[in-house]
Parts: C-alpha cells; structure tokens; sequence
C-alpha cells in the first residue's frame, strides 16, 4: 500500500472520520486526506480510541518457523498441529487436528503433541520489536554523577519477551535530532518500535513528525498521558514517557495488544483478584486511571506513587474507568495481576 494513501487515512483518523475507523484498511487508504487538527492542539485519545488507529496497521506475520517441539511453547500454529500417532483413550486417530491453526502453545500441550508422534511445528514467527530509550541523563551501567541507569526500556525489554515479541534492547541515544533519527531509521525492519523517555514537543517527536504521522501525542490514561502513537513507514511507533511506572502501564495497554494482533494469537485477560478497597482511588474524569495495590487477607490497599518500586511491589492494578470520578472506600473491586506473564 503507498504510504501516502495511509497518511491521507491517518489524517482522516485524527478527524475521528467514523467511516474510516470502522472500515477495513483498505477502505480507510481510499479516504480523502484531507487536513485536520495537529495532534497536539487536539485532546487526548482515549484508550480504546487509541488502541483501535494504532492496531489498524497492525497485521498478522506471515513469516513461520520450523521448530522442535521442546521450544514450542508460547509459539502461535501457522498450521494445525495433526497426530501421526493415533492417542487411545484421547479419540484421537493419525491426521485428526490436536490443535487448530492460531492455537497458542502451553506447557501442557507438548506432552499431548509428543504422545500423537509430534516432533516439530511450523508456527509463526515472533513479531520483532524495537526498544529505543532516550535520554541526555542516561546510562547503560555505570552511571556517572549527573546520570541514572536505564530502567523503563529495559524493564519493557523483559515484558515484551514474554508477551512473545522477538526483542532489540538498544542502548540509550541522547536527545540529538541527528542521533534519534538514524536510532529511528535503523529499526524500520522491525513490526513494531517503541521508545521510552519521550514527551509532547522533545525533540524525538519532531523527529518521529518528520519520517512519518503523529497519531496523537497523549492517551487519557493515567499514569502515562503522555504516551504518543505514530506511523512511521507504515510501521506502529509508541512513544512512552521517561517514568518507569507510566511507561509500564502504556506497554500494557497498548504494546501487549499490539504483539498479539502481529502473532495472530489471542489476548487473554489478566487474571484477577476480587478485593475491598481500604482507600479512596482518585481519578480525573475522563481518563482512564490505574492504580497499583497491595493485596492482603481480601484487601486492596492503594499504594502511592508509581515510581519504579512501587509498581514492582504491587500485587496489581485497579482500573478506573474513564467515566468515573473515583471508587469509594469500601468498595468491592477486581484487581488485575500484570505481572501474570503470558
């Protein structure tokens, strides 16, 4: 597809061209372009409004793998997995399905593969992903006094993996218009970039403005407003910010998305926890606001902040839903466990 048609539809987009968001690529490529807001004087995006312009250049992998079956789990079925071997007691006979094609592979599966005479898999290939931080401050190990070690980017890197997404950790690149845009160009082979320490008007974004369409430069969610969406080259970009915690929470609710919709494998719903909150949660009315919690004994405590510790040491998150103003002490609530790895 020429890439001025999926500016033009970009462009649209922003416009909030109901036709085009709901249509298929192809139909919205076909839309007029004309121009509308600059993303930043625009209000901010909300979530599944975001979710829904990020994801629609976001196709299967087509790409497969051969692969033994002892390093199949987690790997998406480009084929069904069909028996050799006929299982008794299973119903299942030579050349009958053991798994669908799209089917995810568990750590219990294989045992069931290797009892049918399964030995490899052709599956899809892992989406490959770019993680570029940024930051003048930044170090890679060793930081000197006026610098901090890399943690959002690196702490996404390990996130990523396990979401099933094949990983570039890059080393941190100051904020240099130069510097950024060959750290840019250089992984446009990639499916999906994301870059971490990056705020609306910093010289990344007019970077990312320049090679290709801003989507938009804020999300309405809370931690992490100023998480931004581009299109470079036909490619998804997020833009992350500096903070650890904001970072985290735009990587799961938009990164974790993404990778699935490229493996062509479902998105399974964090496991939850029911517990009665032992604080008022705050929220600004509409964004959609997270906060982690410690859970104890069928309690949720908010915890403050969501700084680096904070965020590691939450047993979970609590969602507010944009069109709420806050949840009550005393209120009954799901508690979502992020750190659930697949």
């Amino acid at each position: 597809m020429a890439e001025s048609n999926v500016t033009g539809w970009l462009k649209t987009a922003i416009r909030g061209d109901t036709a085009a968001t709901q249509g298929t690529f192809a139909t919205a490529a076909a839309s007029t372009g004309m121009a509308g807001p600059s993303p930043s004087d625009a209000e901010s995006l909300p979530l599944e409004t975001a979710r829904r312009r990020i994801g629609s250049v976001a196709a299967p992998i087509d790409r497969t793998d051969r692969i033994p079956l002892s390093v199949a789990v987690g790997r998406v079925l480009a084929t069904p997995a069909t028996a050799n071997d006929p299982i008794e007691g299973a119903e299942i006979s030579v050349g009958d399905a053991v798994f669908e094609q799209g089917h995810q592979i568990r750590p219990g599966d294989v045992g069931l593969l290797r009892a049918a005479g399964v030995s490899e898999l052709l599956v899809r290939q892992r989406p490959q992903v770019g993680i570029l931080p940024t930051g003048d401050e930044l170090a890679q190990r060793d930081a000197g006094e006026s610098q901090q070690v890399e943690t959002a980017g690196f702490t996404l890197a390990q996130y990523v993996d396990r979401w099933g997404g094949k990983v570039t950790y890059r080393d941190p690149v100051a904020d240099d218009a130069p510097a950024l845009r060959m750290a840019v160009q250089r992984d446009l082979t990639r499916e999906l970039i994301v870059i971490t320490g990056t705020e609306p008007g910093d010289a990344l974004r007019d970077v990312v403005a320049d090679l290709g369409e801003i989507l938009t430069d804020t999300v309405a969610i809370d931690p992490g407003r100023q998480t931004g969406l581009a299109i470079v080259q036909n490619r998804p970009v997020v833009l992350l910010p500096e903070s650890t915690g904001a970072a985290r929470v735009g990587a799961v609710q938009l990164v974790r998305p993404l990778l699935k919709t490229f493996a062509h494998a479902p998105l399974p719903a964090h496991p939850e926890t029911r517990a009665t909150l032992t604080a008022h949660v705050d929220s600004q009315n509409g964004v959609r606001t997270f906060t982690p919690v410690a859970v104890s004994d069928g309690t949720a405590t908010p915890l403050p902040g969501v700084d680096l510790a904070t965020a590691t040491r939450a047993d979970g998150w609590v969602s507010v839903p944009a069109a709420e103003a806050g949840i009550d002490t005393g209120t009954t609530v799901t508690v979502e466990n992020w750190d659930y790895l697949p």
